[in-house]
């Protein structure tokens, strides 16, 4: 293939991004009817439209939208969520990877809650993550929020044990437990778990 032709697909590419709908993340396993996984992954399908029910605990905005439906991700949905998961102390918005919207949906589906996720912190600005660091030494220098693939919830009703192992058992990035704060945290970094010492 000649130079010339791959900066033809490149760009062709880019221009794919801006369109209304995108394609699939690839990250969280995406399963066609009779497919089976052991994990609570089972119920997202090709075919079922993905829902999320949020609550900015900040700044008080809801949300309750169908994020995913006939194969592709809708991006104007995805921009509603990604301002309602903005910094609120800086109001900037970043947006957010599709994959840890799966991993909420899969939660969702795993807990059978009809409540919506009260968002703690979603995306952080790297100026909020290093005031945050200065007096919180479990605020990773590199957090995954600054990425926009990490959140902190609360789910009405259900104990921090309880969405811990939800999580846990749906086996996607991080997960780590913070009782003192009542919050849990999520991302779609690599796998791994903790306690609420350390770093997220």
């Amino acid at each position: 293939m000649t130079r010339r032709r791959l900066i033809g697909l490149g760009a062709a590419a880019a221009s794919c991004a801006f369109a209304p709908m995108v394609q699939a993340s690839p990250r969280l396993p995406l399963l066609r009817p009779g497919d089976h996984h052991p994990a609570a992954t089972d119920a997202i399908r090709l075919d079922d439209a993905r829902e999320l029910r949020l609550l900015n605990t900040h700044t008080g905005e809801k949300l309750k939208r169908v994020y995913w439906a006939e194969g592709r991700y809708d991006t104007d949905v995805l921009k509603e969520i990604a301002h309602l998961m903005r910094d609120h102390r800086s109001d900037e918005r970043h947006e957010i990877d599709p994959a840890l919207l799966d991993a909420l949906h899969a939660m969702q589906l795993k807990l059978e809650s009809g409540d919506s996720f009260h968002i703690i912190s979603g995306y952080r600005s790297p100026a909020t993550n290093a005031r945050l660091r200065e007096g919180n030494a479990g605020v990773a220098r590199k957090s995954y929020h600054m990425r926009g693939m990490a959140v902190d919830i609360r789910l009405p009703g259900r104990d921090l044990t309880h969405l811990r192992n939800a999580a846990v058992e749906i086996g996607f990035g991080g997960v780590g437990d913070y009782p003192r704060s009542d919050f849990l945290h999520i991302d779609v970094g690599p796998v791994r778990q903790w306690g609420g010492a350390r770093n997220a």
